[in-house]
């Protein structure tokens, strides 16, 4: 018997990794793309060893592109978090890191016709329904890859990517604030009362202080043998899907909605040592942040979440702006995170979010076929 194959392109996006297809070279029945992309990553299998999953969120993604048929938009990019212990696909948020890719992609693949030295690519996340502008350096018709920016969780240098999450308020929900509040009061069975504050920013998430779950805000993987703090940030990120309108019991989220809402855990800006053994300063940092992504520690911090996190912080009544306190007019919000310390620029009217940029690098790794068995 023999397997079936796919063209397809794996590509780092940020501190997160893809498997890239073209949409064209895909089922044209949509309903079978959920079970390739499982087989794609070997999923479900905590070693995910039968695919190319690397065992981590950050490693078990797809994303499927295609041209635009709107004038304002290039290509169309379809992201899907892969799980790794259950047998589940989730279309429900977009992945910020991924999204840098898109970006290169478009251009090295013809997409997007190469302009130097800087070529615009618009991209429409169709999870989202939210364009992200993306501004690659171009050299000899392909996206640069070399280059003197520093991004926090990736080692070396790359090409600089300037993306900007345009309007990217209610991706989701519709609404900025999905609960009609900036800070609610959740009853979590076992557990009891918290106070969290859930955004819908270019990607849905909720907020956690640290001290109320019991911990400092500066573990790193540790964090994920500490089954009864874990279950508790789980049953808040559960109840935060049910207040969105994801699920109908909080407890369905744990298999219906795994992706949605993020989850990060904040505290006061802190000195600590850094995934790479490197000490950040509390003096770096406007607030010191923890992503839990598919029920582990994020190593480093989703882009989405970043501009959620920035806006937060501008917004007074969250509890994100409680630890900030960020100046009236102060654009730039500095997030320390597992990896160091990264920069979101969030450009706001009032209380309505223009955009949130950040910078991240993007590489093409291998290209080639992806062999699933029937």
């Amino acid at each position: 018997m023999y397997m079936k194959k796919y063209p397809c392109v794996y590509m780092r996006g940020g501190t997160s990794k893809a498997v890239f297809f073209h949409e064209k070279d895909l089922p044209e029945d949509r309903s079978l793309w959920d079970e390739i992309f499982m087989k794609v990553m070997g999923t479900p299998d905590v070693k995910q060893i039968d695919g190319m999953g690397g065992t981590v969120s950050s490693t078990s993604k797809i994303a499927i592109i295609s041209p635009s048929d709107r004038e304002d938009v290039d290509v169309n990019y379809t992201f899907k978090q892969v799980d790794i212990v259950i047998p589940r696909v989730d279309g429900s948020a977009n992945c910020g890191n991924i999204s840098s890719a898109v970006g290169p992609f478009a251009i090295d693949e013809g997409l997007v016709k190469a302009v130097e030295p800087i070529t615009v690519v618009r991209v429409l996340n169709t999870n989202t329904n939210k364009i992200i502008e993306e501004h690659v350096r171009v050299e000899d018709g392909h996206a640069m890859v070399h280059g003197d920016e520093v991004i926090k969780g990736v080692p070396g240098t790359g090409s600089r990517i300037d993306m900007y999450f345009e309007d990217p308020a209610g991706s989701k929900t519709g609404k900025l604030f999905p609960t009609g509040n900036k800070r609610d009061i959740f009853d979590v069975p076992g557990y009891g009362e918290i106070e969290v504050t859930v955004l819908d920013c270019s990607n849905p998430m909720v907020f956690i202080r640290a001290k109320d779950l019991g911990i400092k805000g500066t573990e790193l993987v540790e964090l994920n043998q500490n089954k009864d703090v874990m279950e508790h940030i789980e049953r808040i990120r559960c109840i935060a899907a049910l207040k969105c309108g994801f699920v109908e019991k909080w407890e369905d989220a744990r298999t219906k909605s795994t992706s949605a809402p993020k989850v990060s855990i904040i505290s006061d800006p802190q000195d600590y040592i850094d995934m790479d053994k490197n000490e950040v300063k509390a003096e770096a940092m406007d607030i010191c942040c923890r992503a839990i992504s598919v029920g582990s520690l994020h190593k480093a911090y989703p882009m989405t979440v970043a501009v959620g996190t920035g806006a937060a912080a501008r917004i007074p009544g969250t509890i994100v702006n409680d630890i900030a306190k960020p100046a009236p007019d102060q654009d730039i919000i500095k997030i320390g995170h597992s990896s160091g310390v990264t920069e979101v620029d969030v450009k706001m009217d009032g209380e309505r979010v223009i955009k949130g940029g950040v910078t991240r690098t993007a590489r093409r790794i291998m290209d080639g076929w992806v062999y699933v068995r029937d």
